[in-house]
């Protein structure tokens, strides 16, 4: 009958006993939880994809995480303690897919006395499209102006394409894509140098590399220019002869550096006649040459010949 009695006392109201003991555990790990520390950090995201595979949409790429623990050990976790990755390598089929954002510890992130971590946001939902290869032309673009009097006037770009991978949807419809701006301020000489192409979309990707060969050829700019009323100067003429009547004025276009061209005046042009080849009073009709400045091209001339009335000095 005693142990009997001992037993009943035992079991006795154990469903409070059995609450009692519950709200006890309760408190305790709440007063431990309450007590810790929270501290976040701002990670990497790596977004995984089968093979073949690739976000059609800009990623964010970073997520944050919150980290509980003790105050002293917190202090030791870093960025690169901490791994966040959005896993899509089960799905090879363009579409759209939600995943979870798995957390991976390493390093002081293995800590026993760090009790929780969590992600926002936690999951992660993209738009899967094909990953395709794609060579595009380069275009080169261009700042500043080259020393006055010269111009670019060839270029080239090695290689002309550049391999471009991304998604499908954004490679079809493109054509081509630019390099950063080449700046071209007070060049006179042809130059070359490397320069990066211009990565505006995210998404793509140089799987050869993002730099190209520019080589730019400068010279002086080459302009056309007429002369009007070039005066026709007859040399050599016996001094005992001269002209009964004036000459007509003539007309000269050349070619030339701008630079050269800008300095030369009207009287620095001259239509030739040679007169030593005449001898007496009379009429003649002789060939006329130009006389320019050295750099000139003479592209015409007129007249190319002249009447010549010569009479006796008195």
């Amino acid at each position: 009958m005693r142990s009997k009695s001992f037993l009943d006392r035992l079991v006795a109201e154990w469903p409070a006993k059995a609450l009692s003991l519950a709200a006890a555990i309760l408190l305790f790990l709440f007063h431990n939880y309450s007590t810790l520390s929270e501290r976040f950090i701002n990670v990497p995201l790596q977004a995984v994809f089968a093979n073949g595979f690739t976000a059609g949409q800009p990623l964010p790429k970073r997520v944050r995480v919150s980290v509980r623990g003790k105050e002293k050990n917190l202090a030791t976790v870093t960025e690169g303690d901490i791994e966040a990755i959005a896993d899509f390598t089960a799905f090879n089929k363009k579409g759209t897919y939600r995943v979870p954002i798995q957390i991976k510890r390493k390093g002081s992130g293995e800590d026993s006395n760090i009790m929780e971590f969590r992600v926002e946001p936690i999951e992660l939902v993209v738009l899967i499209e094909e990953k395709i290869q794609k060579r595009v032309e380069v275009s080169p673009r261009f700042k500043g102006s080259l020393l006055s009097g010269y111009e670019l006037v060839q270029y080239y770009v090695t290689p002309s394409l550049i391999l471009v991978e991304g998604p499908s949807s954004r490679l079809e419809r493109l054509y081509s894509i630019p390099t950063e701006e080449i700046d071209l301020t007070g060049k006179k000489d042809s130059f070359s140098l490397e320069v990066r192409v211009l990565k505006s979309d995210p998404l793509l990707t140089f799987p050869n590399g993002d730099t190209v060969e520019f080589r730019g050829f400068v010279q002086e700019t080459t302009i056309l220019k007429t002369f009007e009323s070039v005066s026709i100067v007859v040399l050599d003429l016996r001094p005992d002869l001269r002209l009964s009547q004036s000459l007509p004025k003539g007309t000269v276009r050349v070619q030339g550096a701008h630079n050269i061209l800008d300095s030369v005046g009207g009287d620095q042009i001259r239509l030739i006649v040679d007169g030593k080849s005449i001898m007496h009073p009379g009429t003649y009709t002789l060939p006329v040459r130009i006389d320019t400045p050295v750099g000139l091209m003479v592209l015409r001339f007129e007249p190319t010949s002249v009447t010549l009335k010569v009479e006796q000095v008195e």
